[in-house]
């Protein structure tokens, strides 16, 4: 039975509609009815438990949830007249919204009058992909805890990188089934996480002795190949199933890896250094610790194929010392590594606001948090500002560090961060021993706003309109920003940092295509360029794109 209520967020009042049992009205203007059904696009068979959110189209949008019935059924009642978005969702299926032909296209607007009732709206949800397989060993023996990812390119820290967008594990009869994979370009990857335990390798003989070698299986791309460069793209279709997509991953020795933690002169050997292997594979940042002997010395017993980042960390009389190395084991894992531990710094700096009434807001706090996925075990590094907006964080280790600092204005933005004369805020800190230069931060109280209209062939046109910062930092993703224009066209963007940016309309959007910026060089031509200042800017005239964004691309393109 569903219950004759919803849940309300944000003050949208509505009651839900079941036969008789249609609650009196309250008193006021004629109220008005939004009802449908949802359907199963395969077989027309009703949908329950659908969920159905209906929000306002208001400058503060207000929710409210119901769920469909045995038959699939939903309705609102006693809406006020207005405009109105309406989507849907359902595991097992793809999302849907009113008036949106596909997931990439931005939802339409339901226009309300006083006491109309619009009873008509029908959803046919389409299943999502799957795919499914089996994961052997060389013998043909299933093997579990392989984590499958389906990956893509992205763009992290000014590097192309594979991301995964998605993974599952294989079962004790080494099956896995990816749900839920949206339409794209991926490759598919296959790797066991060594937090389960090495590769059982049966060996007929062996001399009396002789080391017992530990085997790892390194990652897989489909359909075979230890490269992603050299990997199939596999496209996923929308609602489609793809089974029998297998793997047979093959056992390799793993490498020991060995070496000494190295002191500065004159320093003394520390109580204890905290060891890390930092896995680089995939993304993954699965890490393994080592002991350190008294002697500082270190070994790594049958590291797993693969490339990592060794970092040692200890403190010696107060202070924080650090040290880095990378290691691709099978080439020179084998070879003694030196591991040279450099002190960290105090790095000090300010905090100040601009902007009307800056006197309104003060800073709080500056926070630093690991950017080269290097996890650091020591205590927070946060500072508080003073009234003087000064701060200082003690002990900051040798790396590279992002930055939060807050709390930001309402309305505003992060002016500038800068590191002596560098860049920080569109490039990455990168803290030495010798750093010495202070860290001044401005915020500022008014973003910049930009808005204006879409059409096509003279009549307003819905798309998702991309503002996106000009060539040299389309690295910087938080600079991105994309919203959908309504029925008339229109559209607006806030809290934008100001600067020189292009605005792109796409009938069709996906917005994990912003992971690879290089998306946008097709469309060059078309985007409309804008230097927007702080506050409100001049209304921009955008039509859509000639063609539609593509996929986020897959295969040797990311590395």
């Amino acid at each position: 039975m569903v219950s004759p209520f919803i849940r309300v967020s944000g003050g949208l009042w509505c009651a839900l509609i079941l036969g008789a049992q249609t609650p009196a009205p309250p008193p006021g203007p004629p109220s008005g009815v939004i009802a449908g059904t949802v359907m199963d696009a395969g077989n027309r068979q009703p949908i329950r438990r659908a969920i159905i959110t209906l929000s306002t189209v208001e400058a503060r949008p207000q929710d409210a949830v119901a769920w469909t019935d045995a038959t699939g059924r939903f309705a609102f009642g006693y809406l006020p007249a207005g405009r109105y978005e309406v989507r849907v969702t359902k595991d097992g299926y793809q999302a849907a919204a009113y008036g949106a032909e596909t997931p990439r296209r931005p939802p339409g607007t339901l226009q309300l009058a006083a006491g109309e009732v619009r009873n008509d709206l029908a959803f046919r949800l389409k299943v999502v992909s799957t795919i499914s397989g089996v994961v052997t060993d060389a013998d043909g023996d299933p093997l579990a805890n392989v984590q499958i990812m389906a990956v893509r390119p992205g763009w992290q820290r000014g590097k192309r990188q594979l991301l995964p967008a998605g993974g599952a594990s294989t079962d004790r009869n080494g099956r896995y089934q990816l749900r839920g994979v949206p339409a794209g370009r991926y490759v598919l990857a296959a790797q066991l996480l060594f937090v389960f335990g090495p590769a059982l390798q049966i060996r007929p003989e062996a001399a009396a002795g002789e080391a017992q070698l530990q085997y790892s299986y390194p990652p897989q791309y489909y359909p075979g190949t230890d490269r992603p460069e050299t990997a199939a793209t596999f496209t996923v279709e929308p609602g489609q199933d793809y089974e029998q997509i297998d793997f047979q991953l093959t056992a390799q020795p793993g490498t020991a890896v060995q070496g000494k933690v190295v002191l500065p002169p004159g320093i003394k050997p520390p109580q204890s250094v905290f060891l890390t292997a930092v896995s680089n594979d995939l993304g993954q940042g699965v890490n393994r610790g080592a002991p350190v002997g008294q002697d500082l010395s270190f070994r790594f017993d049958q590291l797993p194929p693969g490339s990592y980042t060794i970092a040692a960390t200890a403190t010696i009389d107060g202070r924080a010392y650090r040290g880095v190395a990378p290691v691709a084991t099978g080439s020179d894992g084998g070879r003694d590594l030196a591991i040279m531990l450099r002190p960290g710094i105090d790095l000090s700096g300010s905090v100040s606001v601009e902007g009307p009434e800056a006197a309104k807001h003060a800073p709080g706090f500056v926070a630093l948090v690991p950017g080269d996925g290097v996890p650091w075990n020591g205590a927070p590094l946060r500072a508080n500002v003073g009234k003087d907006g000064s701060f200082t964080i003690t002990g900051v280790p040798p790396g590279i560090w992002d930055i939060n600092a807050g709390p930001i204005p309402p309305g505003g933005y992060i002016k500038s961060m800068r590191l002596g004369d560098q860049d920080v805020l569109t490039e990455e800190m990168s803290i030495q021993s010798s750093t010495q230069a202070p860290l001044k931060i401005v915020l500022g109280t008014r973003a910049a706003a930009v808005l204006g209209e879409v059409t096509k062939d003279g009549q307003a046109a819905r798309a998702t309109v991309l503002l996106a910062p000009e060539a040299k930092f389309r690295h910087v993703l938080s600079w991105y920003r994309f919203v959908a224009a309504d029925a008339t066209g229109h559209f607006e963007i806030k809290g934008i940092t100001p600067g020189t940016y292009q605005l792109f309309a796409f009938e069709e959007f996906d917005p994990q295509s912003i992971q690879d910026p290089e998306f946008l060089k097709p469309f060059e031509p078309e985007g409309v360029t804008v230097t927007l200042k702080e506050g409100d800017n001049p209304p921009q005239k955008l039509s859509p794109a000639s063609t539609n964004a593509p996929e986020p691309r897959a295969g040797g393109e990311a590395q």
